[in-house]
């Protein structure tokens, strides 16, 4: 055989150190990290979840949206918007932006940004659940999140 053999499988890594830290607006594409932390906002097997790492199965690529001036976040392979429930948890199932996946950000003097969600005529706030990888809705404040545009 002439030359060098050709591989027989691909990988594609993507680097954080691409991405730098940025302001979300409609339009853009994001990975949302909890800040200080190896953790990202993540749609894995249908299930929105808090991963370590950058999951190779899962979707962490989020397309920052707008409706009535509220922000949303759609999930840029799925197509589903995180939004809440009403046991006060994230997920990603809805297909259309309505009032239960509207967002508004905080940005914090520590760095990045409380994401809050209109819970009735309040704003409440995404945090981590007690396993670590559960999104809930908080009334205090959250967590604070970094959003690495792509």
């Amino acid at each position: 055989m002439d030359g060098a053999a050709t591989p027989t499988h691909s990988s594609v890594t993507e680097i954080l150190s691409d991405h730098v830290e940025s302001v979300p607006y409609p339009g853009a594409d994001f990975i949302i990290r909890l800040r200080d932390t190896n953790k990202y906002i993540t749609l894995v097997g249908g299930n929105l979840e808090l991963s370590e790492g950058l999951n190779p199965k899962g979707g962490y690529h989020w397309e920052c949206i707008e409706k009535d001036r509220w922000l949303g976040f759609r999930n840029c392979v799925s197509g589903t918007i995180i939004g809440h429930n009403d046991r006060k948890k994230f997920h990603a199932q809805a297909s259309k932006h309505q009032s239960y996946e509207f967002f508004t950000l905080r940005p914090s003097p520590k760095g990045g940004y409380e994401l809050l969600t209109k819970h009735n005529y309040e704003l409440w706030s995404m945090a981590v659940g007690e396993d670590g990888k559960t999104l809930v809705e908080i009334k205090e404040q959250g967590a604070l999140w970094d959003f690495l545009k792509v």
